[in-house]
């Protein structure tokens, strides 16, 4: 249950304490009056009694003076006594006093700060679920793009089939008309070798005039015949080159639409010249949680590091930067390394298995590291991580952080790097913004990925979370 600071009441133990020490500083004062009182009373008597008195009844008066001076003096201290234990006590009481008002003074303060972090919180909660809504939405939208192109494939691919099925028969046709204009070419030698024999065989010129004219008719039939052929041999030739060419192209549309999809990793585009990986090893990156073990998450995250640098059509020079309580180079000093296909993915694989993660989380030194390739070229940036920042810097002072509590602390964190990367880090002016795509691992709550999908999309990069195997 929350607790709930009561305002002091206005008698409270105390305050008892204050009256009754008043109360018997009063009680004494009382008694110290009615016994100078009865002394000068009893001094008047001695002053004013009869001078006839008997000599024992001015020494009895005499030893009752001084025997009441006795009792003065001992009530006297007795009552000094008292006063000085009353003051001891008052001052005691006073001291109690101020400690509880200065610690419901720091109650009040604490408290007014609870609710102002809690109001912090709420807001914070509102972004999360508002981002996490966002980024549901982009998925959605995503999937349905995928879809669509899938669709697009298919009915591209269909297309293709079906010009290359029409562009068989075609062919088909072209080989009957082909064989038929040979049938024809032979027909016409044929009538050729006969009206030669004709001519010069026949001795009746009538007849060989008669024949020669069939000839001759037969001959120009068989040349129409032949031309007709020749007209729609041409005609099929030039269809056939028109839809071989829509073949082309639908090829290279389905080519550049295969080359599109097959380029993205989950959602995420895989783009990029000279990247830069950046890779979480910290103490989580080997568990499910605080208490459980993940065998495979690790050597997971090691092989989709490798499935990434491969997918990357135009990747000519890389980085790897690791962090965890720090963030360090894995590979040389910080310098470009040329990228030589299966070579590289082995180098940088082998490093990442060898590698044991352990420690916090600080991404800000990590991103401060790695965008000091920017003025060398960077314009891509693949962050691998399982969680919020934990350490590092937060734009706060020593006072701020001194008293903040993990949670806010967490927040504090992430917004200063967000902040960092958008304003300084990555700010646009005359060059163009550093891309910045995330994959999360296994994440266990919607900040983790609200914060992954905002970094990315204030970057111009996706963002894609990897489930739970």
């Amino acid at each position: 249950m929350r607790a709930r600071h009561k305002p002091p009441t206005l008698v409270s133990m105390w305050m008892l304490d204050v009256f009754c020490c008043a109360l018997g500083c009063m009680i004494l004062l009382f008694v110290l009056a009615t016994v100078q009182s009865q002394l000068r009373t009893m001094q008047v008597q001695l002053r004013t009694a009869d001078a006839a008195r008997s000599d024992e009844r001015v020494r009895a008066l005499s030893a009752e003076l001084s025997a009441a001076r006795d009792r003065f003096d001992k009530t006297s201290k007795q009552l000094n006594s008292d006063i000085e234990d009353l003051k001891g006590k008052l001052a005691a009481v006073t001291d109690d006093r101020d400690k509880t008002a200065l610690a419901l003074k720091n109650a009040t303060d604490d408290l007014t700060k609870t609710k102002d972090r809690l109001a912090a919180t709420s807001a914070e909660l509102v972004q999360s679920a508002a981002m996490e809504q966002e980024l549901q939405d982009e998925l959605r939208k995503r999937e349905m793009n995928a879809a669509k192109l899938d669709d697009s494939l298919k009915k591209l691919r269909a297309e293709e089939d079906r010009l290359l099925k029409l562009v068989r028969g075609l062919e088909q046709s072209a080989d009957e008309m082909r064989s038929a204009k040979k049938t024809a070419d032979d027909a016409l030698s044929d009538l050729n070798a006969k009206y030669r024999l004709l001519q010069k065989e026949s001795t009746d010129a009538a007849a060989a005039m008669k024949a020669a004219g069939r000839v001759e008719e037969e001959l120009a039939a068989a040349r129409g015949v032949i031309k007709d052929l020749t007209k729609k041999f041409d005609d099929r030739n030039a269809t056939i080159i028109d839809l071989e060419n829509q073949n082309k192209g639908l090829r290279d549309k389905a080519d550049k639409l295969k080359a599109e999809s097959e380029s993205r990793f989950a959602g995420v585009a895989m783009t990029g010249k000279k990247v830069v990986f950046v890779i979480d090893i910290s103490g989580s990156m080997k568990l499910i949680d605080e208490k459980t073990a993940a065998r495979d998450k690790w050597p997971g995250v090691v092989a989709t590091v490798g499935k990434v640098m491969r997918s990357l059509p135009d990747l000519e020079s890389y980085q790897v930067i690791v962090f965890s309580k720090s963030a360090r180079h894995l590979i040389g000093a910080g310098e470009w390394q040329a990228y030589k296909g299966e070579e590289s993915v082995k180098d940088v694989t082998d490093k990442l298995t060898a590698t044991d993660p352990g420690g916090d989380t600080n991404l800000y030194e990590a991103m401060d590291l790695t965008f000091k390739l920017r003025a060398s070229g960077l314009d891509t940036v693949y962050l691998f991580s399982d969680g919020l920042p934990t350490s590092g810097a937060t734009g706060l002072t020593a006072d701020q952080e001194r008293n903040l509590p993990a949670d806010l602390k967490t927040a504090a964190l992430a917004r200063h790097l967000r902040g960092t990367l958008k304003d300084v880090w990555n700010r646009e002016e005359n060059r163009k913004r550093v891309r910045v795509n995330a994959i999360g691992f296994f994440y266990e709550s919607p900040e983790v990925g609200a914060f992954l999908w905002a970094l990315s999309r204030e970057n111009d990069g996706s963002f894609v979370g990897m489930s739970k195997p």
